[in-house]
């Protein structure tokens, strides 16, 4: 879910995670994206070069996204209630479109939920759109003036069921969407605005990161780690407990019921509710990611600061990478990649996956019936190891160039 798989830790935690990953030089490629008319005489005469997302990449039930290091955000998949952000609420893209984000603006981070996205853009707006009975949702990016209010930069956001959450420099968490448990507040309407999260005091304690599971939300605080939803204590959630005292959690996805968490010095720790259990036989781990399926067990992906990706969990669709489909793995297993790449990050959807090289270069496994591994096909696939050939508009078409 959504989800870049990596969340954005704060402060002294952010470091703790910072890795050099090799950056193989991208392949050339000559599938387009889609046409916007007068671009199309443009791309006639001059070579389209790769759409590199070095940003970062998302994955909702049956879309995904990505970003480049330009800031330029792209979404594909299913779009039958406007998740893609294009303008539109029907259909499907099989390749990445670009959504409609105001001219000038840079996306610094972003998120797919369910069937929703946000994204947090340069000048510290705070952007969702997708499906309409959340908040202030359309198939156009709306801007959430609620933080631009606050006097506390935004710094990190994130999509999960039918909710969303965002913290702030100064650690504040808050959450926004359809009322219920997961926001981890008391709930007043169906479309709740945004307000702090108050699970096991959290409204009172600084965050550094947070993560919008499926049912539920997770956040790590510099005291702490809390969890709050469907089958986590309700609105008031409950504190994760067997975690170490000496290596402090940097980093955590939430799931379908189900979360991972990873330390400073790269533990990485699973748990359903609020007790931790370590994850056997992976060390030195730089990032993890759970799924959020309709129903089911998750897959999960972790990948270590060599770059080297494993994958266990549910395979139905072959969403794992592993070169099969079908069946499901209690224990991590390694994931073949292109040659010569390692592994930057994973973005786990319903029952389809992308992984991402430090290049900015992607591969997706999965389901693709709507398009959403983004190669141009509805054909599923199971594997990591070929790259999907995406090709961005020239830089020498300027201006003319989708925003």
């Amino acid at each position: 879910m959504t989800g870049r798989g990596i969340l954005r830790v704060v402060g002294a935690c952010c470091a703790a995670l910072a890795v050099l990953l090799a950056a193989p030089a991208a392949r050339p490629s000559t599938a387009l994206l889609a046409d916007r008319g007068a671009v199309r005489t443009a791309l006639g005469s001059v070579e389209a070069e790769p759409l590199l997302f070095r940003g970062g990449i998302g994955a909702g039930d049956a879309w995904s996204l990505g970003w480049d290091a330009d800031g330029r955000l792209f979404a594909w998949g299913s779009n039958d209630v406007g998740q893609l952000g294009t303008g539109s609420g029907v259909g499907a893209e099989s390749r990445p479109t670009p959504v409609r984000l105001p001219d000038g603006l840079r996306v610094v981070q972003a998120s797919a939920g369910v069937d929703l996205g946000v994204a947090l853009t340069d000048d510290g707006g705070v952007w969702t759109w997708g499906n309409p009975d959340i908040w202030i949702n359309s198939p156009v990016p709306q801007r959430a003036t609620f933080f631009d209010d606050l006097d506390d930069e935004v710094v990190g956001v994130d999509a999960g069921g039918y909710f969303y959450l965002a913290w702030t420099s100064g650690g504040a968490l808050y959450s926004w969407g359809v009322a219920g448990n997961r926001l981890g507040r008391p709930s007043s309407t169906d479309r709740d605005p945004p307000a702090r999260v108050t699970a096991q005091g959290l409204d009172a304690r600084t965050v550094v990161a947070a993560s919008a599971g499926r049912f539920h939300g997770v956040a790590v605080a510099l005291d702490g780690v809390v969890a709050w939803g469907d089958d986590v204590g309700g609105t008031a959630g409950g504190t994760v407990a067997g975690l170490p005292d000496d290596d402090p959690v940097v980093g955590v996805s939430a799931g379908a019921r189900r979360t991972l968490l990873w330390t400073a010095s790269g533990r990485l720790l699973t748990t359903t509710a609020w007790e931790t259990e370590p994850v056997a036989g992976l060390v030195g781990v730089a990032g993890a990611v759970v799924s959020s399926p309709v129903a089911g067990e998750p897959g999960q992906w972790a990948w270590d600061t060599a770059g080297r990706l494993w994958a266990w969990g549910s395979n139905v669709s072959g969403q794992l990478g592993l070169g099969v489909s079908g069946g499901a793995y209690v224990t991590p297993q390694p994931v073949e990649l292109a040659a010569g790449s390692t592994a930057a990050a994973v973005a786990g959807g319903g029952t389809h996956a992308l992984y991402e090289a430090g290049s900015g270069t992607f591969a997706a496994a999965g389901s693709n019936e709507h398009g959403q591994l983004g190669d141009g096909t509805t054909t599923p696939r199971t594997a990591f190891r070929i790259e999907v050939p995406i090709a961005g508009w020239p830089a020498s078409t300027g201006a003319d160039a989708p925003p």
